[in-house]
């Protein structure tokens, strides 16, 4: 019999042969028993096998249920992502669009792989045109030789650069100012790629930066080179000189009559003046040479390698006959003056600061010697200035210091010797010098602008001790104070004068102002004017110096004063001249047509007080009436208590 070889191996096992004799029974029962362990092995083996698989499945459903939810929240932010990449995208794409700056990018050979459009704006280039396209220095670029060095290392080298400025020539021929930033780019491998980076236009910035230095270096209104830009080009051209050996002139200049035009016909014709005045001092130097407005009514003119001094000379007088030709304004004409002052380098000065500060001494000199003329800087003008500097700093500080005081002096009736009146007359007790005569301080301070505050001081300290006397009880008469041109021409004038009358318990008549003839017919209508409301206010008015400067009847007949003084050079010559006899006698006799009193000044002798009292004058004053004294000791010989 055949049988399947692993049930023979089976009968084997339990002794069933199939070629030995029958079986026993216990053979029988355990083939049974292997037979029924076979059965139950393979279905327990089946049973942990559905067991394993039905777990399989579930985990395996599980995972897939999981990796599901994954794809989708995935999918979800992959989505969500991209609408916010397209979102930033177009809000980068419409800000640059908007804005002076573009990005760009370059590969390994630095040709252009991509622009925005700012480019379009900012260059007016089209960014498809330049795709592909290499730019250089040699194609409408332009930048210091700093800028290009700093920025071809940069990119030779692979670094990141920032801010290369350069200026680039549109297609339409006009200037635009760029700046452009950026980095190198590398692969995966770490190699070079390119650059990328961003560009931004600045064009109005820089513009705007140019507008606001020329504004710092030129004058406003003339258009010519300021202070500020004089300084920077003297400074150059002393430098230039020092290799070259030329001279350098530096001619300060100042407009004789410019304040009366600006007065009389406002700032508007001043600019007018001041506009036509640089352009004649422009046309009347070379083309080489710097005019500069300093300010008001001065120039400055930096002339480089000026000549000889024989040449320099001709060449200040030429601009100085230029300034002197007739001008209209506003349909009147003028004759408008000037007073030049010259100093050279490096015989004058071997700096910026000596040379403007000599040729600004010299020009005070040209004024002071009649205007209308040119002064080279010398050694004595030299000391000159620098008593005149040390003098005017001491007066600065002698006015903070309380070192001015007023001496009086009387004025008398001719007839009868009665205190007539007072003028007060400044003096200054300088701590080392002593009593500094008026003739060194005041024609300085006049120059140097401290006559107004000067005069201020005078005109509130009259008025002080007018009030102190009469609280003391003494009589006081009329005071008289002097006002100078610039003091007279001052708009807070009148204000000061009501200010310290007010101030004091005082009224009009208690003060008297004393103008000279030369002030007011330098510009009559507004003496007029100034002098109607003096009147107004009560105030007398007296006349100062007549005789000696224009004696204009017409207009001493509109003035509203009512006294004038004759000056003293003609009361010198009493009796024994008899033109300055003539003279006192006809003024005294016009004065009282006029309705106006007379007072004599520089009276020091018998004899001429005897000639004055046969003219019939009404007031003197002078050395042997009263000298001028302190108000303690003036009190106590002219001043009686009153009642």
């Amino acid at each position: 019999m055949f049988l399947h070889h692993l049930l023979q191996r089976q009968l084997k096992r339990v002794g069933l042969d199939a070629s030995a004799a029958v079986p026993t029974p216990s053979a029988w029962r355990e083939l049974l028993q292997r037979v029924s362990r076979a059965y139950e092995d393979h279905t327990q083996e089946v049973y942990l096998l559905e067991r394993s698989q039905a777990l399989a499945s579930r985990e395996t459903e599980a995972l897939n249920h999981s990796l599901r939810l994954e794809r989708d929240l995935l999918e979800q932010r992959v989505s969500e992502r991209t609408t916010a990449l397209r979102l930033s995208e177009a809000r980068l794409g419409s800000l640059l669009s908007l804005s002076a700056d573009w990005v760009w990018e370059q590969d390994a050979e630095m040709r252009f792989t991509f622009l925005s459009e700012g480019v379009r704006a900012a260059a007016g280039i089209d960014p498809a045109s330049l795709v592909g396209l290499r730019r250089g220095a040699d194609e409408g670029f332009d930048a210091s030789d700093e800028e290009w060095a700093a920025y071809r290392h940069a990119v030779q080298a692979r670094l990141p650069f920032r801010d290369f400025n350069y200026r680039y020539t549109k297609c339409d021929g006009t200037s635009g100012y760029f700046c452009i930033s950026g980095v190198p780019t590398v692969g995966e491998d770490g190699s070079f790629q390119g650059y990328r980076g961003v560009g931004r236009d600045l064009t109005q910035s820089v513009l705007a930066e140019r507008k606001l230095e020329e504004l710092a270096r030129l004058d406003g209104l003339t258009g010519l080179p300021n202070r500020n830009m004089l300084r920077e080009e003297l400074g150059r051209a002393i430098a230039r000189s020092r290799r070259n050996g030329h001279d350098i002139a530096v001619c300060f200049a100042d407009l004789d009559r410019f304040k009366t035009i600006n007065d009389k016909l406002g700032h508007a014709a001043g600019d007018q003046l001041l506009q036509q005045m640089a352009a004649r001092l422009r046309g009347s130097v070379r083309s080489t040479d710097m005019v500069v407005r300093m300010g008001g009514d001065e120039f400055v003119l930096l002339l480089e390698d000026c000549g000889t001094a024989g040449e320099l000379a001709a060449l200040t007088h030429k601009v100085l006959q230029a300034m002197g030709q007739p001008l209209s304004i506003q349909g009147c004409n003028f004759v408008v003056t000037g007073s030049l002052g010259v100093a050279r380098f490096p015989a004058d000065g071997d700096d910026v600061s000596t040379l403007l500060q000599h040729a600004d001494a010299a020009m005070y000199l040209a004024k002071a010697r009649g205007k209308n003329n040119v002064q080279f800087y010398t050694a004595e003008l030299a000391q000159q200035a620098e008593k005149a500097f040390e003098t005017e700093s001491a007066l600065r500080l002698g006015l903070t210091r309380n070192e001015l005081i007023l001496h009086y002096q009387p004025k008398l009736r001719v007839r009868t010797g009665e205190l007539t009146g007072l003028e007060a007359l400044v003096r200054w007790c300088h701590p080392s010098r002593g009593m500094v005569p008026p003739g060194e301080f005041i024609p300085l301070a006049e120059e140097r602008g401290l006559i107004i505050p000067i005069g201020r001081w005078v005109l509130f300290e009259a008025c002080r001790q007018v009030r102190a006397w009469r609280d003391a009880g003494l009589r006081v008469p009329q005071v008289a104070v002097n006002l100078s041109a610039r003091q007279f021409a001052d708009p807070g004038l009148i204000d000061d004068i009501q200010q310290a009358l007010q101030a004091n318990g005082l009224i009009g008549a208690d003060l008297e102002v004393e103008l000279t003839e030369s002030v007011l017919m330098a510009e009559p209508e507004l003496a007029d004017a100034v002098l109607r409301r003096l009147h107004e206010t009560g105030v007398h008015i007296s006349i100062d110096d007549f005789g000696t400067g224009y004696s204009s009847l017409s207009y001493l007949k509109r003035f509203p004063a009512q006294t004038l003084k004759i000056d003293r050079s003609f009361i010198q010559g009493l009796p024994d001249d008899a033109d300055d006899s003539a003279i006192t006698q006809a003024v005294i006799a016009m004065a009282h047509s006029l309705g106006l009193q007379v007072v004599a000044e520089g009276v020091e002798t018998e004899a001429q007080l005897s000639a004055l009292q046969r003219m019939d004058c009404d007031q003197a004053q002078g050395f042997l009436l009263g000298r001028p004294q302190a108000a303690a000791e003036l009190a106590t010989r002219f001043l009686g208590q009153v009642g």
